[in-house]
């Protein structure tokens, strides 16, 4: 009876154990969601917890359906109330964590357990949907062996091994499981798969992109060195003043606003010139914006970009806004080489001007008209006029009224760059010359650690494309007020101005290596790990020696890898299991062999106490010394850091056990 209480009481410690092992793979892979979503939320789900192992510590019942059934509701809905529903990240992060919180009221056996342990690597796996940051990788990394490791403790029948001992086994069995990891990421076929600044209530403004532009509304704008897009170049790279990547092409203008044509229609056809050579490849990663256009470098001809096309302006189009990091490649030739075929209608249609508005802006371009013997001629005289006429570049200009072209231009006479865009774009409509403007990012930062241009927020420029000769012809006016803003970037341009933010980790060489450091293990991430796609699977497989495989080939490649790694693991598993370099191992198939000859063999999926309650059953006279020697095997094979006397004695009943045939 005394035996029967103490095992009782074992069993009940054990179950209080993995219980709470349970409860912390919980914690494990809902750690990195408990700052990004309600606190409500992770408070119940610790107090769940907290409640669940005092319960079972004290042996107090769990609550019934009546009681679990109305909590889970109102659980539920509190998510869906917070988050205004129970789809998106956030919100199913939110109900996913919640969930596991409820599963824990109704945890009884190790079935219950184990799935809790799962919803821990749910919940893992969920953190990668919000989060893709290299850093991401030490959540993950630590969830996932704190998570295995309260696996390895819930499924045992023995005593919980210490954490050390459970941490180590989690370790062991991730590390077994990583070459396979790698050979299906490797191998396994892929699938393609504000301008300036957006206003504010304060008047100012963070530079991005945005779709429209209008001048004159925005009087402070800072700089963002938050990072747009990444390019890496196969072969030859432009200089830094050549680099315009093109955005949205806006050719709407209401005499104060700049926008883009509502009507989705074709870019003409294009015809590259054959007097133009040259042509850039590169590869651009793309950071989420939430819009649908995707920046590409002058004139883009050939693009990977699944389900994109060229759209009006030559602007590059994706078919679903970009949400997430997005890398594609793309071959580009210097604006200017190419010739389209216009639709007449349309090239009036870029002519026209408000009536009414800008009046002494159209005079002028009127008078410039007549002095100038040619359309080319008319934008050079426009250039020398802003030369001449002594204007600033400046990210700090006053306020414009009604006519804002008219007070920008004789005036303030200071303002950036979409100031100087929308000026020669006015005139050289009212000069009766087809004009529209181009916004996107001027130039970009090289990465000393690696072979990659940096383009930040901070690089969004403005600029005109006019119909000259039959082509579309980029015209920079900010070249003619700030030639150093292209040449040498806007922070040279600028560098007197107290408009920076976030800039002063510039001023020290040691943290700006240290900022380009960490950027380019970043890039090195996005590159091999989030954006790897078709283009970059190919590019390893030929650099290993593969031909380019078709999806066939590649799931193919996939399967031979994944049963050589699984033949690998096999042969080092029953190397184990005859003995390997394992004192305990060996000892233990040696007595085994001994009952094979007088009762049965083990089987290849028995468990040892399985084994040995089955020998028991047949060999009643064995069943003490059996239990016993299994019970000793598993303490010396998975105890963790056990007693040396542990092992020898292991050895000794081994040695002593010499069973005999029962008799007939």
């Amino acid at each position: 009876m005394t035996g029967q209480l103490t095992a009782t009481g074992q069993a009940r410690r054990l179950d209080r154990r993995q219980l709470a092992w349970a409860c912390g793979a919980v914690i494990f892979g809902g750690a990195p969601h408990m700052s990004a979503v309600t606190p409500w939320i992770p408070l119940c789900v610790l107090l769940i917890a907290i409640w669940r192992i005092t319960a079972a510590a004290r042996g107090w019942s769990l609550p019934s359906i009546w009681v679990r059934v109305p909590v889970t509701v109102a659980a539920f809905a509190g998510v869906a109330m917070s988050y205004h529903g129970v789809s998106g990240v956030e919100a199913g992060s939110a109900l996913l964590l919640m969930m596991a919180g409820m599963k824990l009221l109704e945890t009884r056996s190790e079935r219950d357990r184990v799935l809790v342990v799962f919803i821990g690597y749910f919940l893992l796996f969920a953190v990668f949907l919000r989060e893709q940051a290299i850093w991401s990788l030490g959540w993950l990394a630590g969830g996932a062996l704190g998570v295995t490791a309260a696996l390895a403790q819930s499924v045992r029948r023995e005593d919980t091994l210490s954490p050390a001992a459970a941490i180590g086994i989690s370790g062991k069995l991730l590390l077994r499981a990583l070459p396979l990891a790698l050979v299906l990421f490797l191998l396994f076929p892929r699938l393609p798969g504000p301008f300036i600044a957006v206003p504010s209530m304060q008047g100012g403004s963070i530079s991005g992109l945005s779709d429209f532009m209008q001048p004159g509304d925005i009087t402070n704008l800072g700089l963002s060195d938050e990072v747009a897009f990444r390019a890496r170049f196969f072969g030859a790279a432009p200089s830094v003043k050549e680099m315009y990547w093109r955005g949205p092409v806006l050719d709407l203008f209401d005499g104060r606003r700049w926008s883009a044509s509502p009507a989705p229609r074709a870019a003409s056809p294009l015809r590259v010139e054959p007097r133009s050579t040259r042509e850039f490849s590169y590869q651009i990663v793309l950071e989420p914006q939430g819009r649908r256009w995707l920046l590409a470098l002058d004139t883009p001809v050939r693009w990977s970009a699944p389900r994109a096309r060229l759209g009006p302006g030559i602007q590059l189009m994706s078919a679903e806004p970009v949400w997430e990091r997005t890398a594609y490649r793309a071959d580009s030739v210097p604006g200017g080489s190419v010739r389209t075929d216009e639709d007449p209608g349309n090239l009036q249609k870029i002519t026209r001007l408000p009536p009414g508005r800008n009046p002494r802006t159209s005079e002028m371009a009127q008078r410039l008209r007549k002095q100038s013997s040619s359309d080319a001629d008319f934008i050079a005289n426009v250039l020398r006029f802003f030369q001449a006429a002594h204007f600033r570049y400046s990210l700090t200009p006053p306020p414009l009224g009604l006519h804002a072209v008219d007070d920008f231009l004789f005036t303030t006479r200071e303002g950036f760059c979409e100031h100087y865009a929308s000026s020669l774009a006015v005139m050289a409509r009212a000069a009766g010359i087809p004009a529209r403007v181009v916004i996107g990012y001027q130039g970009g930062e090289a990465n000393p650690f690696s072979d990659y241009w940096i383009v930040r927020q901070a690089n969004a420029h403005a600029w005109v494309e006019v119909w000259l000769s039959g082509a579309w012809q980029r015209i920079d006016p900010t070249t003619a007020v700030a030639p150093e803003r292209i040449e040498d970037g806007v922070e040279t341009a600028l560098a007197s101005s107290a408009a920076f933010s976030g800039r002063l980790w510039r001023s020290s060489q040691l943290v700006n290596r240290l900022v380009l450091s960490w950027d380019a293990a970043n890039a090195a991430w996005d590159r091999w790990v989030l954006a790897f796609g078709p283009d970059t699977q190919t590019d390893l497989l030929l650099a290993i020696g593969f031909d380019i495989p078709r999806p066939v080939q590649l799931t193919l490649l996939a399967a031979v890898g994944m049963i050589a790694c699984l033949l690998l693991m096999g042969l080092a598993a029953r190397r184990r299991s005859r003995g390997g370099s394992d004192p305990a191992v060996a000892l233990y198939s040696r007595f085994c062999g001994r009952l094979a000859r007088v009762v049965r063999s083990r089987g290849p999926s028995e468990t040892p106490t399985h084994y040995a309650a089955a020998v028991a059953a047949v060999r009643p006279d064995l069943a003490a010394v059996v239990s016993e020697t299994t019970r000793v095997y598993l303490e010396a094979r998975y105890g963790g850091d056990v007693p040396a006397d542990t092992e020898r004695r292991l050895g000794q009943l081994v040695r002593t056990f010499r069973p005999r045939r029962a008799p007939r």
